[in-house]
């Protein structure tokens, strides 16, 4: 063998030894991160969150569902399902707080997200119809994804869950983010609301009308806000979506000009607080394809959209009830894959 094959094939086997040594460090890294368990993905016998005093309005059996279509899916988009839920004892699978997907669109060079109401009043699989939310403390990610794709004919390609705890871990392991914020949500979050106990019993100083830097504390309590009107006049769950979606986009914007190595040590913080049902590979593949977008901000929608419902109270539950199933699902169709909006308002 001539001294240049010899030299050729050392490089080589040290070129591989490198690449199976960082594969392998990426696989125990991403092991951190919590996959679902068996006993998170049990199903429970249903209950109705009673949140009324009020007659029912309307008897469930009336509403039209319109008619779902196979549930679609669309070449070059990846739907996942970020999920908070509404409790703050660890280990305990409560209803879903927070449901938001976040689609990966490389047709379009796009990320989006689109809030789903908790409220919606909606087809469980093998339950009664409830509220979207109780979905997930029935039966978890698969429960809910089924559901999901029972009422918008959309499908739900990945999940991933954040409990408080990890929330307020990111802001801070990023250094806070900058939100803007209206008088009467300074007044909310520095204990001068008449709801500030309903929060939990704001009390943080310092805060200002304008932007601010909130630290992970800040941040979720203002992302959980319900009984301050936002700048557009929404108020309740509509108002709190929509500070979902800011907080998120605040994220996004203060991490997408980070330094790998300061991308790493934030994951290194919160992976523990994070679970999903993607295995190492798929994680890996989803973080390249939406940093190779490139994009400068987040598009953002959420169902059901103003004027497209109706509050209803059902078993003693407030609920939305959209006045247009079939709209609502082209509307959403239109948003998440581009396909176009056929049906039409009644």
């Amino acid at each position: 063998m001539s001294k240049l094959r010899k030299v050729v094939l050392v490089i080589l086997a040290v070129l591989s030894l490198m690449v199976i040594g960082a594969y392998a460090f990426l696989q125990v890294q991403l092991n951190k991160i919590n996959r679902v368990t068996a006993s998170e993905t049990e199903y429970t016998t249903e209950d109705f969150e009673e949140d009324t005093d009020e007659e029912d309005t309307i008897d469930s059996s009336s509403i039209d569902y319109g008619t779902v279509e196979d549930v679609e899916t669309v070449e070059g988009v990846v739907n996942i399902l970020l999920v908070g839920q509404d409790t703050r004892v660890a280990g305990q699978r409560a209803r879903s707080d927070t449901m938001i997907i976040l689609t990966v669109d490389t047709t379009n060079n796009a990320l989006k997200m689109t809030s789903l109401m908790r409220d919606l009043y909606v087809q469980i699989p093998g339950y009664s119809d409830n509220k979207l939310n109780a979905a997930y403390a029935f039966g978890g990610f698969d429960l809910l994804d089924a559901t999901i794709e029972t009422n918008f004919g959309i499908t739900i390609d990945y999940n991933v869950e954040v409990d408080f705890t990890g929330f307020q871990e990111i802001i801070d392991a990023i250094g806070g983010v900058s939100i803007k914020l209206t008088e009467s949500e300074v007044n909310y979050l520095s204990g001068g609301s008449k709801y500030s106990s309903k929060g939990g019993g704001n009390s943080f100083s310092g805060l200002t009308v304008g932007y601010n830097l909130l630290n992970g504390e800040e941040a979720l309590a203002y992302a959980r806000i319900r009984y301050v009107n936002t700048e557009d006049g929404s108020y309740s769950d509509f108002g709190r979506t929509q500070r979902q979606r800011a907080v998120i986009q605040a994220i996004f914007n203060q991490i997408k000009e980070e330094e790998f190595a300061v991308l790493w040590s934030l994951y290194e913080t919160v992976a523990d607080d994070i679970t999903t049902d993607m295995n190492n590979d798929e994680i890996l593949s989803l973080a390249l394809t939406a940093y190779n977008l490139g994009v400068d901000s987040i598009e953002e929608y959420r169902v059901p959209e103003d004027g497209s419902y109706s509050s209803q109270t059902i078993r003693k539950m407030a609920v939305l009830v959209p006045t247009n199933w079939d709209l609502l699902r082209a509307n959403l169709k239109e948003f998440i894959y581009g396909t176009g909006s056929t049906a039409t308002a009644d």
